[in-house]
């Protein structure tokens, strides 16, 4: 074999040799790429098709769709109670909402709810008055709820952000 056939059949056999790892490693790596892609916008997706998956919401947001402001999260009687205040800002979206005793603040601390003591209709059947402060009562198993503990309270699908307890 001549030298020039030499250098041309190692530079081809080169470039074979090349290919044949380039190729497959770019098509390895674009499938990560759009994989990668793909996991990122699957769990915002997955949640906004399940119905009732509970969604953060800032003061605001809750204060405009229920009407409430909630004011104090405080663990009274001795450790025994928690007690949750909040403001009527809009009488007619705070009636809705505590008329029905499903839809009633649920307190939750470390993924453990805790619901109202207080009889079902202990708020409905009252006149809420836009700037007056009420109050919702819970029990405290276990004095789960402390001078600083992280408390959210959620209506329905929308939880807000957490609160520290007084």
């Amino acid at each position: 074999m001549t030298e020039s056939t030499h250098n041309l059949v190692t530079r081809y056999a080169g470039s074979a040799l090349r290919w044949r790892y380039v190729l497959p490693m770019g098509i390895l790596l674009a499938l990560l790429v759009v994989g990668f892609f793909a996991y990122q916008a699957w769990p915002s997706q997955q949640q906004a098709s399940v119905a009732g998956t509970p969604q953060r919401a800032s003061a605001v947001t809750f204060e405009e769709r229920y009407g409430i402001r909630v004011t104090l999260i405080a663990a009274t009687a001795g450790g025994g109670i928690v007690d949750l205040r909040f403001k009527v800002l809009n009488a007619d979206k705070a009636r809705a909402v505590l008329q029905d005793d499903k839809s009633l603040p649920v307190l939750s601390v470390e993924g453990t709810s805790i619901e109202p003591m207080m009889p079902d209709d202990a708020i409905g059947n009252q006149d809420l008055e836009v700037g007056k402060v009420y109050y919702i009562l819970y029990s405290n198993p276990r004095g789960m709820v402390k001078p600083g503990t992280a408390v959210s309270v959620a209506i329905g699908d929308l939880v807000l952000e957490p609160i520290i307890a007084q």
